[in-house]
């Protein structure tokens, strides 16, 4: 592969684009900008308010995950072994050798591509708007770019793909945007010694290509800058997104300010002081692998309301096969959600927002104008829930969204909802209640209380900031950094009486992916602890013990990271009468 030098066709190309950053390099200076603070990141002005509502109206999109590797039926970039450029820790160990991974392009001739079909069944599934890889970390440019060879105009398929995804957005009605990573562990500038400010050059420049030459943008997801001196490179891309597509939303991983934080692989606590969108796969991998099977609908429905009720938007990914067409497995799990979505998802789903009811085990709630939607996974043996009196406010009528049965009382000021199984839906349960006044504005609280807030609680580290994990606050958090020799830490939940244990959350804020080995622990006997249940962090918003447990004292004990963050730690007894 190869990237082209000035003396290539983009000469003239590159010259107008350096002319051009070279203006809003010296004229951005002079904005001010609104704060998003994201780690320390540097300040960067954001999307206007009516832009960020727009958005989190749409609530869903469809993530695109597709290059010349899905021929091989592999991951994108991370199936490349990559070695640093600098001479430093490699990029990625991983089983293809470059020389291997990077030639793909040269047979890649997607000729069961279907744009237009794509939307289709993105908009029938309930989506609104799509994010589409133009470039992933290998380096591979799945639109025309004038400033590399290494792109789609380069490979059999000789057609801007990316063009023609834009094209059946505009004729669809649909939103469009694109992710792109600012590293590259294929282009040979790129973290190099001698010759980084000559990647940088070309990151702008491709920027410049997809910001001009795609029309209106919806959203820009960015995937980190990984390491070289960038210096302000950051400030000065986001300043020229925000000149050309002033209401475009953009994530946080751009290296400066942004509009929203993305959790991957997970769900973000509750949280409405900060924009969100967790980011899935409807398989367990970025891109296509036939080995690799899609997550049940359970499953899946799970992270979609999970993160709706915890007032997030949801990117849910696909990867098509290197000919173009979908894979089977994930078109199917995309018509069984656009089948509960015809019935379910414009009521409650579209235009809400988080709450009231905080989320919990038994489900989560979602709200718009004056209408609470309950999503109930679970229920008790009796067959109701009791929910706290929404304050202020009059339950005026109730409806099941399936047009089932259900009862309605009230029961010592609680609401008590009641539905036979016969009327239940098969995964989730929705319950429309309709209040005498507006709902979103109705102070978040928790339909359950957790274990853990009535509990003594102690920790391995950092106690004095242990109050952080029953604040119910996204934004605030327990951290923990394990000193060398160290291996775990651990956060103590003593009862003072026997308790019952059915399910645990630990809930994280804006970490991008969850990376660590959690366990339960509770005492065995004989002064030390045994392990009663072990879990995958990503994916379960909530997890349920395979058999709940009964004891005085819990601990939550945690390996695999040096470094951790838990914005909250939730314990909640079984379902029961």
């Amino acid at each position: 592969m190869r990237f082209l030098e000035l003396s290539d066709r983009a000469t003239l190309v590159l010259a107008v684009l350096l002319l051009v950053l070279s203006s809003f390099a010296a004229s951005g200076q002079q904005d001010e900008f609104m704060l998003f603070e994201k780690g320390g990141a540097t300040s960067v002005k954001t999307a206007p308010q009516e832009a960020v509502a727009r958005w989190k109206d749409d609530r869903f999109g469809m993530f695109i995950h597709w290059g010349p590797i899905s021929q091989m039926g592999k991951q994108l970039s991370h199936s490349r072994n990559s070695p640093s450029h600098s001479g430093g820790k490699p990029y990625k160990v991983a089983a293809i050798p470059p020389e291997v991974y990077d030639i793909q392009y040269k047979t890649f001739n997607p000729v069961n591509y279907e744009p237009d079909a794509i939307v289709k069944l993105a908009k029938r599934a309930g989506m609104r708007y799509l994010v589409f890889t133009a470039k992933h970390h290998a380096g591979f440019s799945m639109f025309d770019s004038a400033v590399s060879d290494y792109d789609i105009m380069s490979a059999p398929y000789e057609k801007d793909l990316l063009k023609e995804l834009e094209q059946a957005c505009r004729r669809n009605d649909f939103n469009f945007g694109f992710y792109y990573s600012p590293r590259d562990w294929g282009h040979p500038d790129c973290d190099s010694v001698d010759n980084h400010d000559r990647y940088i050059t070309f990151y702008k420049a491709q920027m410049e290509e997809l910001l001009n030459n795609y029309g209106s943008i919806n959203s820009i997801f960015f995937d980190g800058l990984g390491p070289g001196d960038w210096g302000d490179t950051s400030e000065l891309v986001m300043r020229r997104i925000r000149e050309l597509h002033p209401g475009v939303m953009i994530n946080d991983r751009g290296g400066a300010g942004a509009d929203f934080y993305t959790p991957e692989h997970t769900v973000s606590y509750f949280n409405r002081e900060q924009s969100w969108e967790a980011c899935h796969t409807t398989t367990g991998q970025w891109g296509y692998n036939p080995d690799v099977h899609a997550k049940e609908l359970s499953q899946l429905m799970e992270i979609l309301l999970y993160t709706w009720g915890a007032d997030g938007n949801m990117l849910l990914n696909i990867g098509p096969r290197g000919d173009g067409s979908l894979n089977p497995e994930e078109v199917e799990r995309l018509e069984q959600i656009a089948d509960w979505w015809a019935v379910h998802g414009e009521a409650s789903i579209r235009g809400s927002r988080g709450g009231p009811y905080l989320p919990g085990a038994w489900g989560v709630a979602t709200c718009k104008e004056n209408r609470v939607y309950l999503h109930i996974f679970r229920w008790p043996s009796s067959g109701s829930w009791i929910f706290p009196a929404l304050p202020g406010r009059t339950v005026s009528k109730t409806r099941l969204l399936n047009g089932g049965r259900l009862s309605f009382s009230m029961y010592k000021g609680r609401y008590r909802i009641e539905v036979a199984k016969a009327h239940r839906d098969e995964i989730v349960t929705t319950v429309e209640l309709q209040l005498d006044g507006d709902a979103f504005s109705i102070e978040p609280l928790p339909a359950q209380r957790s274990l853990t807030w009535d509990a003594k609680l102690t920790a391995s580290h950092n106690q004095e900031n242990l109050g952080s994990v029953i604040d119910r606050n996204a934004t605030t958090s327990w951290h923990v950094q394990l000193e060398p020799g160290e291996e775990a830490l651990w956060i103590e939940a003593d009862f003072g009486q026997p308790t019952a244990i059915g399910s645990v959350v630990t809930a994280r804020g804006d970490e991008w992916a969850p990376r660590n080995v959690p366990a339960l622990q509770m005492p065995d006997g004989q002064g030390g602890w045994k392990t009663v249940f072990t879990w995958k962090p990503k994916w379960a918003p909530v997890a349920f013990l395979e058999k709940p447990v009964t004891t005085n004292k819990i601990r939550l004990r945690v390996t695999g990271a040096p470094k951790y963050y838990l914005a909250e730690f939730e314990l909640y007894p079984p379902a029961t009468d």
